[in-house]
């Protein structure tokens, strides 16, 4: 993604690992890749877009291994200093650019909130550890949903990056240990040694990324470790330069060009976001690619035009700079504009294109062919030079940058983390405010449209912050691949209702608004919540241990009075016959020792187009919302399997959302979903608490 092919340097192919000649095929690879990538990006076509990114991987490892290697070839060693120089000026520069005008753009178009995520988010990429950053972040079930970060195309970057930390060590590593054999060149046990590193390296890699893959997919994609085997192919080639330049000059080469960009034009739609990916998924574009590369190694490319015309070769040498323009272009201009709009598109890729080339031409190519970060050179006395930074002064200067910007992001931790911290303990210790504000605020507003209508920066929660208000929900919260936890809320007396809150991250919802009606009602409640918890037997995804012991737990200690679950629609099962059999399944042991089961029926869903017109800017968000058949298109296994279960009773809130036609995302001045997962606010979701606790009582009267 970053490196272009290398000049002519004077020497022969049979004297170097790799070809020094510019390869304009390679070029419009690149030119293809990143087409393919935005097309993908900002219309979803076509589905294995996505793979751009696997063929720049190839392309990096092939490209710097060869430079790494014509060095070690023709010196005997590596010049560290003149490789990260070399490094920095290409990169650095329009990397920086992005994130600055990035983060200055997130700040006046995005809400707080998301302005704030933006600047960390960039602080990491600046760090070239954005990938460990969205992976984190990809992990987090409540980071679900919510819009994507402006730069999160650069995790592939700081892949890139880390492994051109490590990849230079290791071949000069292996040069120092073969000097031994007296082979000062490019000799035959030299060359198996780099083979054997790289295969290893290869099949290691391979190997894990496709154990993570089928595990945990979200860590396999943006890790550094599942990606390594993408880059050590491209090596691989480079270091097989010497038998694939005995390839005769025939119909041959063109032939296996073809054949691999036939290849790489099937994983563009044989692929989809669905295929195991990277491992085994990326095999496909990963070997084609290698296949386009070998070709044409060592030799002058010919008969490819599709590769070689003028477009691709204008596309291939501003790929880097659309590659890191076009994502914040597209995410940016969503937050101003309604998306899947022809202006839309068309605004986002001219845009991206005008950005693209007007920062190549004016300032990522001059810098390039700059001496920026190289040593003055030396003059007489009499000349007369004008001062600059030395390369040391460079270096003192960028570790002070990098420490900054470490400490930044520890203070930023640290705050957050207090505050949120703060942000629990009051929610479930605080009055009743909402009681407090009648009919017109919330969900009781939606049948009565004598209610003002506030200003959008009158709005509760604000949008400033709105995708944070969770208010103690998930103060008690089994995580993926954690164990269950459980806290009693409520009423210590003797005499007290024993219920039980069971169920996924929709059922942690409820908590806010109950926890504050308990002592009232003389109610105790436990709560069973945690990522993919439905109450089913057997329950899906990696909860099942852990919904079979509580759900023995259920069956022999002392039982429950009722139990009021709740599960998202989206969530219940592979169909919803199945779903409703699971969940009758889990209940009917119980409900027959007297326990009393509520059935929450899930919230309407919502779109990111919703949630979205919520935050554009200059928007109304009172404007925002989707239709009520939309909305409820999912159907809800819950309606069915309180029907089919005997001692079971469902609550429907599902007009507390929505009118006769429409479900908006604003009712009574409230907010009401902080994400595209479909949770809703935590405000929200206590100003139908009253309802919620009426309907309870009803069906444990009934």
């Amino acid at each position: 993604m970053t490196d272009t092919a290398i000049p002519a340097a004077g020497s022969t192919a049979k004297s170097s690992p790799a070809s020094t000649a510019f390869r304009p095929d390679l070029q419009g690879m690149r030119a293809g890749a990143v087409i393919a990538v935005v097309l993908d990006h900002l219309i979803g076509w076509p589905s294995g877009g996505f793979v751009g990114v696997d063929v720049f991987f190839v392309l990096s490892g092939f490209f710097i291994t060869g430079l790494l290697l014509r060095e070690l070839n023709t010196t005997g060693g590596l010049s560290f200093t003149k490789f990260y120089i070399r490094r920095a000026r290409r990169i650095l520069p329009a990397a920086l650019l992005v994130l600055l005008v990035t983060v200055g753009a997130g700040y006046i178009v995005f809400p707080a909130t998301r302005a704030k995520e933006t600047l960390v988010d960039s602080l990491w990429a600046a760090l070239f550890a954005a990938n460990w950053r969205f992976e984190s972040v990809g992990t987090d079930y409540f980071q679900l949903g919510l819009p994507p970060s402006p730069v999160q195309h650069y995790w592939s970057l700081s892949i890139e990056e880390q492994f051109y930390f490590v990849w230079p060590v290791v071949l000069l590593g292996i040069f120092l240990l073969t000097a031994k054999t007296g082979l000062r060149r490019w000799g035959h046990p030299r060359r198996y040694a780099l083979i054997g590193a790289v295969a290893a390296t290869v099949a290691v890699s391979f190997g894990w990324s496709t154990t993570q893959s089928a595990t945990e997919p979200t860590t396999a994609y943006f890790s550094t470790f599942t990606r390594v085997w993408e880059l050590g192919t491209g090596a691989a080639v480079a270091i097989a330069g010497p038998a694939l330049a005995r390839l005769p000059r025939n119909f041959i080469r063109p032939v296996i060009s073809y054949v691999g960009l036939a290849g790489l034009a099937a994983s563009l739609f044989l692929i989809t976001p669905d295929t195991q990916f990277p491992g085994p998924g990326a095999a496909l574009p990963v070997l084609s690619t290698a296949l386009v590369i070998a070709a044409f190694h060592s030799s002058p490319v010919y008969g490819l035009a599709p590769l070689t015309n003028r477009v691709a070769q204008y596309f291939g040498s501003t790929s880097y700079s659309l590659y890191l323009w076009h994502w914040p272009v597209i995410v940016l201009l969503a937050a101003i504009m309604p998306e899947q709009q022809i202006s839309y598109y068309v605004a986002a890729a001219v845009i991206a294109l005008v950005l693209s080339e007007v920062s190549f031409r004016c300032f990522e190519y001059p810098i390039h062919q700059s001496r920026w970060l190289e040593p003055e050179a030396r003059t007489s006395p009499s000349n007369k030079t004008r001062r600059r930074i030395t390369p040391r002064g460079w270096s003192i200067i960028g570790a002070f940058i990098a420490v900054t910007l470490v400490l930044n992001l520890l203070v930023i931790s640290i705050t957050d983390q207090r505050a949120g911290v703060g942000e629990t303990n009051e929610t479930l210790s605080a009055g009743e405010t909402v009681a407090e504000a009648g009919q017109c605020f919330g969900g009781p507003a939606i049948r009565n449209p004598n209610c003002p209508q506030l200003s959008p920066s009158e709005l509760t929660p604000p949008i400033d912050t709105f995708a944070k208000d969770t208010q103690g929900a998930f103060s008690c919260w089994r995580g993926e691949g954690e164990e269950m936890k459980s806290c009693t809320y409520g009423s210590t007396r003797p005499d007290a209702l024993r219920l039980a809150l069971i169920g996924d991250s929709h059922a942690a919802t409820l908590l806010p608004g109950l926890s504050r009606r308990l002592e009232e009602n003389n109610w105790s409640l436990a709560t069973y919540v945690g990522y993919g918890c439905q109450w089913q037997t057997p329950a899906p995804g990696d909860c099942d241990d852990d919904m079979q012991e509580l759900q023995s737990s259920l069956l022999t200690s002392q039982p429950y009075d009722a139990i009021v679950t709740t599960s998202g629609r989206r969530y219940g099962g592979a169909t919803e016959a199945a779903a409703v059999i699971a969940y009758q399944a889990a209940w009917s042991a119980i409900s027959a020792r007297g326990t009393k089961i509520v059935a929450v029926a899930d919230n309407p869903t919502v779109s990111a187009d919703v949630v979205a017109c919520m935050t554009r800017f200059g928007g109304d968000p009172f404007k925002c919302g989707s239709d009520r058949s939309k909305a409820l298109a999912d159907e809800d296994p819950l309606f069915a399997a309180a029907a089919k279960t005997p001692g079971a009773a469902l609550v429907d809130l599902t007009d507390s959302y929505c009118t006769a036609d429409r479900c908006p995302a604003v009712v009574g001045n409230v907010i009401v979903y902080r994400d595209t997962a479909g949770h809703v606010t935590a405000t929200f979701a206590e100003t139908l608490a009253p309802k919620l606790v009426e309907q309870i009582r009803a069906a444990l009267s009934a």
